[in-house]
């Protein structure tokens, strides 16, 4: 084992804006100690700032466009379905499996790391994607989880549906996690140990800067402590994304379908939701009988398709069956993805994106301000072997506007109080980074994409050449060895990689 260890604090949707009063009135001591005592900055997100992509665009260095995933959706216009694509999510190497091969490695809580995988190490997976079961690796670490820590990956409790018993279990969730990873740091003297928490991302956009999210900051905070000055830690904070209050909130495919882009049939959902049938009572009475998760597993998706929330919304892949594809030429996910359904290879198909964009930049809310910061084209935003599925134009939403996806609302703009969420993404996401390696002060223009990079290189090892993220060599203290390295970034044997992890799994297998 080397001298120096690692400590990521994965914290869902955090930035300075909502802990910056805290901070100033002495709550959270910890963090204000890693932010004094350590290097920070303003951590830029990839589009759309949201937990999917960004967890896996943080754990691998690289942008959607190689992932394959562009928000909880991707939309398939030439197949017309809307789907989440699952099978991608484990494909890319994350780089705490590079640094597994050669030292101790732990993974607590990361969103999208379910089912997980089989590293030369210790995975816990996150919500909301993991399960009740099957959800270590190895699955030996779940049993151990259940009887010291009553572990569970996903709340049973929503708080749309009783905000008091959600926060409190939330509350309980988010000190369960950081309990199970101090545990596994020091049960497996780990060298590596990211620990993370999701739910705190629900506090800020269900009640922002509510005493209970308050609470949640200083159970964090809490935690952290117990990692700062030790002389053998390096302790990092970062986010997927940062939060901010809502002003107004952009129902995008209502603005299509307004503007005769998007034709849709929401007549069985509307008549549903007249007769009082809507998919959050249908939740909440379900949870209240105990029986959420097995109506969730087993009712017919043919059936879920059809009920509307209380808004009078279709969500998601349930938006599949609503859309008159035919005559539709335009169809949007949320925060910002747009898709054109005309091939991109139609002559008539950039005179349609040109016209598309310049009304989207053109729109303003009621207070006459712009809902777009930024309308992209998609190849100007993302790059790899997954282009061709990328999303056609990326809106860059207005710091305050909460673009929606969902169909079936009457409305173009609705206020917050219209709404279940206070809060919205926003593309500023947080970095500290604090112990023996790092320097003291802030710095500028730092990427999502260059953590992994730079973590592998605090690690000793070498950054794969397809990752698009750089080493930040101004985050290290002038005297640590990672200041003194050259980063080496190299082409990694994706064959190879592979055989050893057979072999892991073999040698696993016999013990």
């Amino acid at each position: 084992m080397s001298e120096q260890r690692t400590v990521v604090f994965g914290l869902d949707g955090a930035h300075f804006e909502l802990l910056e009063p805290w901070i100033e009135a002495g709550d959270l001591p910890n963090v204000a100690q890693a932010m004094g005592d350590g290097v920070t900055g303003d951590l830029e997100v990839v589009l759309p700032p949201v937990t999917s992509p960004n967890w896996k665009a943080y754990m691998t260095g690289k942008n959607p466009g190689k992932l394959g995933i562009f928000w909880w959706e991707n939309i398939d216009v030439e197949s017309q379905r809307i789907y989440y694509p699952d099978d991608r999510k484990n494909l890319q190497t994350d780089y705490w499996e590079i640094i597994a091969e050669d030292t101790t490695v732990g993974v607590v809580n990361t969103p999208t790391t379910y089912p997980p995988k089989s590293i030369d190490g210790h995975v816990v997976s996150g919500p909301p994607d993991g399960q009740g079961s099957g959800y270590t690796h190895p699955t030996s670490l779940e049993q151990r989880l259940n009887e010291k820590f009553s572990y569970r990956v996903n709340s049973e409790n929503r708080l749309q549906d009783n905000v008091d018993r959600a926060a409190e279990e939330m509350l309980e969730l988010i000190d369960n996690r950081f309990e199970a990873a101090r545990w596994l740091f020091e049960e497996h003297d780990l060298e590596f140990l990211q620990a993370t928490t999701f739910y705190i991302n629900s506090l800020h956009h269900f009640l922002w800067d509510d005493e209970y999210t308050k609470t949640a900051w200083q159970t964090v905070d809490d935690h952290l402590g117990y990692f700062l000055n030790r002389d053998d830690t390096n302790v990092v904070l970062m986010s997927d994304h940062g939060s901010t209050e809502i002003e107004t909130v952009f129902h995008i495919n209502t603005w299509l379908q307004d503007h005769d882009y998007l034709e849709v049939n929401t007549a069985v959902a509307r008549s549903l939701g007249r007769l009082g049938v809507h998919r959050d009572t249908v939740a909440s009475l379900a949870s209240r009988l105990g029986v959420r998760r097995a109506l969730a597993r087993f009712a017919p998706q043919q059936i879920i398709d059809y009920i509307p929330t209380n808004q009078g919304a279709i969500k998601r892949e349930s938006k599949t069956n609503h859309i008159d594809w035919a005559e539709t030429a335009a169809l949007a996910s949320g925060q910002g993805p747009v898709y054109l359904t005309k091939d991109r290879s139609d002559p008539d198909y950039e005179r349609v994106r040109a016209e598309l964009m310049e009304q989207l930049a053109s729109v303003t809310d009621d207070a006459s301000k712009p809902v777009a910061r930024r309308v992209l084209r998609g190849e100007d935003v993302y790059h790899g072997e997954y282009i061709d599925d990328a999303p056609d134009i990326v809106v860059e939403q207005r710091e305050g506007v909460h673009i929606t996806g969902s169909i079936g609302r009457e409305n173009v703009f609705t206020t917050p109080a219209d709404e279940p969420w206070d809060a919205e993404n926003k593309r500023d996401g947080l970095f500290v980074a604090c112990g023996p390696s790092f320097t003291e002060g802030t710095i500028e223009n730092i990427s999502i994409l260059d953590l992994a990079p730079t973590l592998l290189h605090l690690h000793g090892c070498a950054v794969p050449a397809d990752m698009d993220g750089e080493v930040l060599e101004d985050v290290f203290d002038k005297n640590a060895e990672p200041r003194r390295r050259e980063p080496n970034y190299a082409t990694r044997d994706k064959k190879a990689a592979e055989k050893e992890r057979i072999k892991r799994i073999a040698r696993e297998s016999v013990l």
